[in-house]
């Protein structure tokens, strides 16, 4: 275990217990027992290391120094030594417990004297667990058949529960409240002392071999024979996430000091580090055979792991990629295609609650305006509006399109449509407002004049742009790709499209446009000259439906993404397929070309982002971003931003060859005769 300041690890072996500085890997103390030390911990003032051996002795040792200050041992000379397993001290330094490896008799001892002061006896079945309460008022046993809770003032046995073969215990950190999995798959919270169930979290199942409180008493986290975790909120006994990363045994769990991460550790040497909110992991490592336990330090940086074959190990656990994340708004928020590609100030619209306008660039919430009303007919939910400078936004609500001043969100205007409004864009370096609407109207609001209402469209309105020299590019149900002259209102180009334009994405000149179908058709997006209001061609070669476009590399190439799970590059001169991108087995909702126009970045279905090499379509590598699906993503520097499909963010650093993760080595257990040097293991 790390001490209190995180700067050094104890390690408990075979003969001793050695003192490891966290940083520098070096061994700085041996504190020599001769025999098996099964658990040695830090005192909370990290001034005393106390541990636990099957010589049938406790002993206290000066953490500085390692000098022996107290041997502790239970009964007269000439009785039967004990060999204790576990060993556990009070809040306040001045009373130790320790189990005997069957867990049928629990030691006390008066640590300042060296007094004893009770013997503890349970019913052993080979599970010994011990612990304290945070207060050190109430000592929790069990032999595994078991649990008992004893009053420390007097060693009363104030509560019992037998046959439940109780596997893992834990105390909450914040009130008198206990936590325990039983061999049957049950997971209780107890009350003390009264012993009432106040939450009975599962009942039946597979064995539950380790539990935990986080630290501010909110949650807690069982894990399974099976390799299930679950989270639950301790108070409503809500589930909160469920995950698997191991699919077998679990042996140790712990939360982070901030409450937000669960660190736990598999029979099979792996240890996964994972966000206890979203359920998904942040760091899977590889560790030796046969993990024991592992802990988090107090910076809830590194992790330490100890493990069977005689080696403890640290690694670094920060996501060498994730910067922040936000929690996620619901299961899913039912939107996937924004009108216009994520960009800083990005919103994000979810079924039934309010809409949230983020500046992802300060990780900051700047406004949370009313729910986006779902929209009529064959085209999914409607997507808000936001300025380019993240100053205005706008949402519709049936006939009517309400623009906000952000940050704050106070409302300063409404427009009203005679029909349901579909769609809403503003210009991209303005605050005019361009909508649309199911009976073909589409209006362009400028501040300070009245809306300006073009030629009615023959079909429902299915999509709006206001380009930046000031014309207004519509799309409708039947098939019409209008272009109108918004300083005159008059309607300059009525072209047809061979399929339905539900998305309209545009170069970064306005010289060209990408017509997309999205959702309504597997129909090729096509494009279009809208200097010469031509056609150009279908951008043909996804299978199924094709989920986004966007204009890269200054315009001049355009990236799609499928249902096929496929990226694909065109030339945005002629149409032509420049390179295709494969490696995802479900769908590809957005894609971009990073900065240095080197790498192709996705996301999807599997809530991967996937890197590949621009030029030669090689599949560099993947990045576990989100539980859910990813709908959204744009770059800002050499920064990804993500966004997922129950309304969370992310923002990303890139992965850098010279980042990886790496676990040291940092004790061997002190009777092997083998290498203890600093190695690094991916």
């Amino acid at each position: 275990m790390f001490s209190p300041d995180g700067s050094r690890v104890v390690t408990a072996d075979d003969r001793a217990a050695q003192v490891w500085d966290s940083y520098t890997h070096l061994l700085l103390l041996t504190l020599m027992h001769g025999d098996s030390v099964y658990e040695a911990v830090y005192s909370h003032d990290a001034t005393r290391i106390v541990t636990a051996s099957r010589d049938g002795s406790v002993r206290i040792w000066d953490a500085v120094t390692g000098d022996l200050v107290r041997q502790l041992r239970y009964g007269n000379r000439g009785e039967a030594s004990w060999g204790y397993s576990r060993v556990a001290l009070g809040s306040n330094d001045r009373i130790v417990a320790a189990m005997d490896a069957s867990g049928s008799i629990a030691h006390v001892w008066d640590t300042s004297t060296g007094n004893q002061l009770a013997e503890l006896r349970n019913d052993g079945a080979d599970y010994p667990k011990l612990a304290f309460s945070a207060d050190g008022h109430w000592l929790a046993a069990t032999g595994g058949n078991d649990i008992r809770v004893f009053d420390t003032s007097d060693w009363t046995n104030v509560f019992t529960r037998v046959g439940i073969r109780v596997r893992a215990l834990s105390f909450d950190l914040t009130g008198p409240r206990l936590l325990t999995g039983t061999a049957e798959g049950d997971v209780a919270i107890w009350a003390m002392p009264s012993g009432e169930r106040i939450q009975h979290l599962r009942e039946i199942g597979e064995s539950i071999d380790a539990v935990a409180f986080s630290p501010n008493g909110k949650f807690v986290v069982a894990a399974g024979r099976d390799g299930s975790e679950q989270v639950w909120n301790a108070e409503t006994g809500k589930l909160r996430s469920q995950f698997n990363h191991f699919y077998g045994k679990v042996q140790s769990v712990e939360f982070d000091s901030t409450s937000a991460v669960v660190v736990s550790a598999s029979a099979d040497g792996s240890i996964g580090v994972a966000d206890a909110a979203l359920g998904m992991p942040v760091t899977t490592l590889e560790g030796s055979s046969n993990i024991r336990v592992v802990h988090f330090d107090p910076s809830s940086r590194l992790v330490v792991a100890a493990s069977w074959d005689g080696t403890a190990r640290i690694w670094d656990v920060i996501s060498p990629y994730q910067r922040w994340i936000s929690a996620p708004v619901s299961d899913h928020c039912g939107v996937v295609a924004s009108l216009v590609p994520d960009r800083r100030f990005v919103a994000v619209p979810c079924r039934g609650l309010p809409t949230r306008i983020w500046d992802t660039a300060r990780n900051e919430l700047i406004g949370e305006l009313p729910g986006v009303a779902p929209s009529n007919g064959d085209v999914g939910d409607s997507f808000p509006a936001v300025s380019t400078a993240g100053d205005r936004a706008a949402i519709m609500r049936d006939n009517i399109v309400e623009i906000f001043l952000l940050p704050g969100g106070k409302r300063i205007r409404t427009v009203r449509h005679a029909a349901t409004v579909k769609q809403i864009a503003f210009g991209s370096n303005s605050h005019d407002l361009v909508s649309g609407s199911i009976d073909g109207v589409v209006f362009v609001t400028r501040d300070g004049h009245e809306p300006m209402e073009f030629p009615r469209s023959p079909g429902s309105i299915d999509s709006v742009t206001l380009l930046a020299d000031g014309r207004v590019v519509s799309s409708d149900s039947l098939y019409h790709l209008r272009i109108y002259d918004s300083v005159h209102g008059g309607l300059m180009h009525d072209l047809v499209s061979p399929s339905r334009a539900m998305l309209l994405r545009t170069s970064d000149k306005d010289d060209r446009l990408v017509t997309v179908a999205n959702y309504t058709s597997a129909d090729a997006p096509v494009l279009w000259d809208l200097e010469n209001y031509r056609l150009i061609g279908r951008l043909a070669g996804h299978v199924g439906l094709v989920r986004s476009a966007r204009f890269v590399d200054g315009g001049a190439k355009i990236l799609t993404t499928g249902a096929d799970g496929a990226v694909r590059m065109w030339d945005s001169v002629n149409g032509q397929l420049r390179q295709s991108y494969h490696g995802s087995a479900r769908f590809l909702a957005d894609a971009t070309l990073d900065p240095g126009r080197e790498m192709i970045v996705a996301g999807g279905g599997d809530g991967l982002l996937r890197f590949w090499n621009a030029k030669t379509g090689r599949a560099l590598w993947a990045i576990q971003a989100h539980k859910s699906y990813i709908v959204g993503l744009h770059f800002e520097g050499n920064d990804i931003v993500t966004r997922g499909f129950g309304g969370e963010l992310a923002r990303w650093t890139l992965p850098n060859s010279q980042t990886v993760i790496m676990g040291y080595v940092v004790g061997c257990a002190s009777g092997e005769h083998r290498d203890c040097a600093y190695v690094p293991s991916y």
